[in-house]
């Protein structure tokens, strides 16, 4: 690390802040941007949706650079590039592989799992030098991406579901704060995953097959000595809050493991947060 790589790293993080959300986008987009230095001196840089509505930022980077030669070029890129999109469009991890760029620096690794580590993969396969913005560039970069990094890690809504890469990110919390859960996950297999609460606090609903299937959800067998359940995609399970009265019934709709032979750890699952001997709804129960 070179203050001369910091400067660049710094402007890529500022440049970050002025990302622009495309119009009627529901989920909470990145804020991204890459600057591109060749000999030391910049060539190009962009932030997200500069040079049009939901484009990323090292594509922006790329056309401002204008055809300019960026073989050996390094380029500073606050957000792991992606490694997939839907054709005709081009994922930004080839767009710089195409461009026979040298060295990428990178910020933060998207949390999404089918694009963690992948862009980073592609890029390392195809040559080029991959390096790690510093922690305090990191922390700024989190703090800026918070709603982004968070649809991967938590889910405030009373009924929701979450996709996430249980590897990565072994704990999704679901509920909102007064009555939150955290789930804990890890691999078992494609196809099954091991399920973790305190002890007391987690259990299988054998044979259900839909969260509707679940009048009581403190009647399951909720074993002091159990800490964990193991689940086959299709399982429900039930996690039993901090709170009393308040548990989580979730079903596991699909787990994926690189070490079966997926293309990545995913675990898919969908939930509801319910309360038991209290009348009314949730929103009631919590006023």
């Amino acid at each position: 690390m070179t203050d001369e790589h910091y400067k660049w790293m710094r402007k890529a993080v500022d440049l970050a802040a002025q990302s622009i959300s495309e119009q009627g986008r529901v989920d909470p987009p990145p804020a991204v941007a890459a600057v591109i230095v060749k000999n030391g001196t910049e060539v190009a840089s962009a932030f997200r949706g500069q040079c049009a509505a939901g484009n990323h930022a090292e594509k922006c980077a790329i056309e401002s650079a204008g055809g300019k030669d960026l073989v050996g070029a390094v380029v500073y890129t606050t957000l792991e590039p992606c490694s997939r999109r839907n054709a005709p469009k081009i994922a930004c991890a080839q767009r710089l592989i195409d461009q026979g760029v040298g060295t990428v620096y990178i910020g933060l690794y998207d949390p999404n799992p089918k694009i963690f580590r992948e862009g980073w993969k592609m890029l390392r396969d195809a040559g080029i030098s991959l390096r790690d913005f510093p922690t305090d560039l990191r922390n700024e970069l989190r703090e800026m991406n918070a709603a982004f990094l968070s649809q991967y890690r938590s889910n405030g809504n009373a009924i929701g579901s979450a996709t996430f890469d249980y590897v990565h990110s072994p704990i999704f919390t679901i509920g909102e704060p007064s009555v939150a859960i955290d789930t804990k996950w890890s691999h078992g297999a494609s196809g099954v995953i091991h399920a973790y609460a305190e002890a007391g606090h987690i259990a299988l609903a054998r044979y259900a097959e839909s969260l509707d299937e679940i009048d009581d959800p403190s009647a399951m067998d909720f074993n002091l000595d159990k800490q964990s359940v193991t689940a086959n995609d299709g399982n429900i399970i039930i996690f039993r809050g901090p709170r009393e009265n308040v548990y989580a019934i979730v079903k596991v709709e699909q787990v994926l493991s690189l070490d079966r032979g997926d293309d990545r750890n995913e675990v898919t699952f969908t939930y509801e947060i319910r309360t038991i001997n209290v009348k009314g709804p949730l929103d009631e129960f919590l006023e």
